[in-house]
């Protein structure tokens, strides 16, 4: 393992103490399954350099891993294999991660760089990029509609009593409304009435534009003038709630009204424990189609403001054998949406780790919006 230490990651404080040699044994036994994908023997890691003791010595402390529940014996072979709790605790206080290689960060600007402008153009390339790298999948959830702040407001006469509202956000998200009035408004007033709201409602998300009007009309209600009075009324219309079909099901709020670009989930099927399970299989993929549980997860990342790992049952996924590492993406320093990698528990995590950081990055520097 090379690199500086990670920092603590997600999981509860149930980490067992280790002596110093058994610390290493448990890196070395971990390193050598997600490398190699086998058991591993206590003679392979009495090999390995810096192990400095025998066999019978590792035998011993393997013995004492199992027990604690680090480790576990597959039922065909003489090795041992990491349990959850064992990526869990390797995960936590072991793991030192890797700097991605520089031609994979300039692949990853590039990539962010190419989409900047065209948000589901980016989302999804970024789901590909992290697929390209670490051959998992990659699952990226996109900027919360309602958590996103106005950039500003344009509106568009169509004929008489209709009008069209156009939200553009920080992050570049257009949202057109259409308003049904009561009065026509002249293109110079429609004018006055954006510069003003622009000025009023910057920055904003629209819960917060729409408390921001509701207190201007209350507080300066005798002072308003005319202009100021039809510009909150026009305001107050375009970031109302958007009225919805009463048959209609409720639309998901928070982090659900994303939506999710996945790629790369055939990739699951190279793992050797799901490859010849057909029931595993048709599991996994029926969870990974059921949107609200990987957006549960990556939620969660939102909700930690940082770099999030779920292992095996933790994330709440059908299969105990799948990881996933979740990190939020920020804009203009806000956090607004969250992306990671789902693969098995044995992923590289000293590489995906820092992938999956490096991507939530350039994602979050291709949605900062550039100097005209």
């Amino acid at each position: 393992m090379a690199g500086s230490p990670t920092r603590q990651v997600s999981g509860p404080e149930r980490d067992p103490p280790l002596g110093e040699r058994a610390r290493r044994i448990l890196a070395s036994i971990v390193d050598d399954h997600i490398h190699g994908g086998e058991p591993v023997g206590s003679q392979a890691i009495a090999r390995l350099p810096g192990v400095d003791c025998s066999s019978a010595t590792v035998r011993a402390v393997m013995a004492d891993l199992e027990a604690m529940g680090l480790l576990e014996k597959p039922h065909t072979s003489a090795g041992r294999v990491p349990t959850a709790r064992g990526y869990r605790y390797y995960v936590d206080v072991l793991l030192h991660l890797q700097s991605p290689h520089p031609d994979e960060k300039k692949f990853i600007e590039a990539r962010a760089n190419e989409a900047r402008g065209e948000l589901d153009g980016l989302f999804a390339e970024a789901s590909r990029t992290l697929h390209h790298l670490t051959r998992h999948a990659g699952v990226v959830a996109t900027p919360r509609p309602h958590a996103e702040r106005l950039r500003r407001i344009e509106f568009v006469q169509l004929r008489e009593g209709r009008l069209l509202a156009v939200l553009v956000s920080r992050t570049g998200r257009v949202q057109n409304r259409l308003l049904t009035l009561d009065r026509s408004y002249g293109e110079s007033e429609l004018v006055q009435a954006e510069n003003y709201l622009n000025q009023l409602l910057n920055d904003l998300t629209l819960e917060e534009a729409r408390a921001k009007i509701s207190a201007e009309m209350e507080a300066q209600q005798k002072a308003l003038s005319q202009l100021e009075e039809r510009a909150l009324a026009l305001g107050s219309k375009a970031v109302q709630v958007e009225a919805r079909d009463p048959g209609a099901p409720a639309q998901p709020s928070g982090i659900h009204a994303s939506i999710l670009h996945l790629e790369g989930q055939a990739s699951l099927l190279e793992e050797p424990t799901l490859a010849h399970d057909l029931g595993k299989i048709r599991a996994l993929f029926r969870a990974l189609d059921e949107k609200e549980r990987l957006l549960s997860v990556l939620d969660k990342a939102l909700v930690a403001e940082e770099l999030t790992i779920f292992i095996g049952a933790e994330s709440g996924i059908y299969d105990p054998e799948l990881s996933i590492v979740a990190a939020p993406y920020r804009s203009e320093g806000e956090i607004v949406g969250a992306l990671g990698v789902i693969g098995p528990t044995r992923m590289d995590y000293s590489r995906v780790i820092p992938l999956v950081e490096f991507t939530a990055r350039a994602v979050g520097l291709a949605l900062d919006p550039q100097d005209d």
